[in-house]
């Protein structure tokens, strides 16, 4: 079929009664113009027809184009073009052809034809979901009009155009400009719609606003909490899901995981923990973890004691569930009273497995739980008695920093106890840690230096730590300018004074010369661990006391 194209409109043909008599003449191209549109749509079905099965190509879609185009043409025979279109839409190989239709997308949203506007929402939706055609959507600014719709009489049309938003603000720039016509406050009012697929959509695209951190504020604001709680206990799994993945990102703000907490939702987010659905069990742990994640609101959560259900699902056979759980473990561990109940289900065997994990996620939210539950003196036992010690050292040379500083910080506390520094030591933990003392990473560095400190601190362990010479770099950190590192290695050097060996080696290196200026410092710690290194210093004869002491 040829693109149709405007032809130029012919001299009218007169009838020869016209011609012979006087009288009204008749334009016979006028007549034929009310039969264009049936013709026109007849050669729509028959094309569209002809295409199924067969992959979109750039000649077809400029003849789609055409049509769009021509007045001449019905909204029902537009509608059937952009039926077919969204269907194709929803190919991503297909996709960047039926993007070309952009260019008509605000005449086509104004149309009068309800079947228009819905699916030209759609196909809108189905572009801006693929990765590939999303920014050709942003680029053509579709927000303001989509939102208007959203008040649209025909519901099928709102949910369209609620669609269509939802995934528009999966890139930020859409979301931005989404946000800046007011969005939020009619996704909000769209929660309570009586359409359920209407109310699904309303989440998403409140929660993909959430998601990012420059428009969450203006979600937080119009205040949906109790709307997306309430939804939490409907029977529609889909909505249940929306519902739960909003939450879980609106909870990353402070005001509201605040305004969350105070509708119930920790004990709805519970259950949700024994859901059938995978989905809705993984953000359900999400959002109790980010809620456990603020310390104001991470009692409430304590207080429904999710732990044995989230300890439950370290073990399920779905990642993502894995993944979510741990989080969640790891941030209600904080607290002593979800510590412990997380103990009693058993959670350090399974965090120890899961220190093997194929995830750098897991294997992070792992590292980290395990830290916080060796944290409490009356959880430490129960973690140093699994002996995570050789599977965390061997983490100490992992690829990924994020891996790294919670094993770390696991090892940092686990160390702590005798039992588990001599099973650290045991792993060959000091000659990687006295590596890390040069990492490019702050947090690793000064986490590197308060480890040594702790195994130096047992009389068991230091002379393994001496062993490896740490001295000398220990001292160069004292000039650094982060205070956590310059706090951790005056830890670290004045543990490491108890042994003769290392009281000369950082004597030699100039840590004496270094005293003067730190045993002034406003951190409480080096002042004293700068006290404790001079009085040890001296048992070993190194007693030349600064004049500021």
């Amino acid at each position: 079929m040829p693109r149709l194209t405007r032809q130029r409109t012919p001299q009218s043909l007169y009838s020869e009664w016209s011609q012979s008599y006087l009288g009204a003449t008749i334009s016979i191209h006028a007549l034929a113009k009310p039969l264009m549109k049936p013709m026109y749509h007849r050669a729509v079905l028959k094309l569209i027809k002809q295409q199924q099965g067969i992959p979109l190509t750039a000649e077809t879609m400029q003849i789609y184009e055409s049509y769009l185009m021509f007045k001449y043409v019905a909204e029902t025979t537009k509608a059937f073009i952009l039926r077919e279109l969204e269907e194709r839409a929803q190919v991503e190989a297909e996709a960047h052809l039926v993007a070309d239709f952009l260019v008509l997308y605000d005449i086509l949203l104004d149309s009068p034809g309800v079947m228009v506007r819905r699916s030209t929402c759609y196909a809108l939706g189905h572009l801006a979901f693929h990765s590939s055609t999303r920014a050709r959507v942003v680029a053509v600014q579709p927000g303001a009009r989509l939102v208007a719709l959203l008040g649209d009489a025909n519901v099928n049309v709102v949910k369209g155009a609620c669609s269509a938003v939802s995934h528009i603000c999966r890139d930020l720039d859409g979301a931005t400009a989404v946000v800046e016509t007011g969005a939020p406050r009619f996704l909000k009012l769209l929660l309570e719609s009586q359409d359920e697929d209407v109310r699904t959509n309303a989440c998403w695209a409140l929660a993909r606003l959430a998601f990012h951190s420059s428009t969450r504020a203006a979600v937080v604001a119009v205040q949906p909490g109790a709307r997306l709680v309430a939804l939490l206990s409907t029977s529609n799994v889909n909505i249940v899901h929306g519902a739960c993945y909003a939450v879980s990102h609106i909870c990353r703000d402070l005001d509201g995981a605040t305004a969350v907490v105070g509708t119930g939702a920790p004990r709805f987010l519970k259950q949700l923990l024994e859901s059938q659905d995978e989905n809705v069990q993984t953000n359900a742990c999400w959002a109790l973890g980010t809620l456990a994640f603020h310390s104001s609101t991470r009692a409430a959560v304590v207080a429904v004691q999710p732990g044995a259900h989230l300890v439950a699902l370290l073990s399920d056979t779905n990642i993502k569930i894995v993944k979510a759980a741990c989080y969640a473990v790891s941030q209600i561990c904080l607290d002593l009273d979800g510590a412990v109940p997380a103990v009693t289900a058993g959670a350090p065997r399974f965090l120890k497995q899961l220190l093997e994990s194929h995830d750098e996620d897991v294997r992070t939210n792992a590292c980290w739980a395990l830290g916080w539950l060796a944290f409490h003196s009356s959880t430490q036992a129960a973690v140093v008695g699994v002996q995570p010690g050789a599977h965390l050292v061997a983490l100490l040379s992992d690829s990924n920093v994020e891996v790294l500083k919670g094993a770390c910080f696991a090892v940092l506390h686990i160390c702590r106890d005798l039992d588990g520094a001599t099973s650290v030591v045991e792993a060959r933990a000091p000659r990687f840690l006295k590596q890390l003392l040069e990492s490019q990473d702050e947090d690793v560095r000064w986490l590197a230096c308060w480890i040594l400190g702790w195994l130096a601190s047992h009389s068991l362990t230091r002379r393994a730590v001496v062993a490896v010479k740490p001295c000398v770099r220990l001292v160069a950190l004292l000039g650094g300018g982060d205070v956590n590192v310059v706090t951790g290695a005056c830890f670290a050097l004045a543990n490491l004074a108890s042994s003769r060996t290392a009281a000369r080696a950082l004597t030699e290196a100039g840590a004496l010369d270094l005293v003067p200026e730190l045993i002034q410092s406003p951190q409480l710690e080096i002042q004293r661990s700068m006290r404790l290194l001079l009085a040890r210093l001296a048992r070993h004869g190194y007693n030349r006391i600064p004049p500021s002491t």
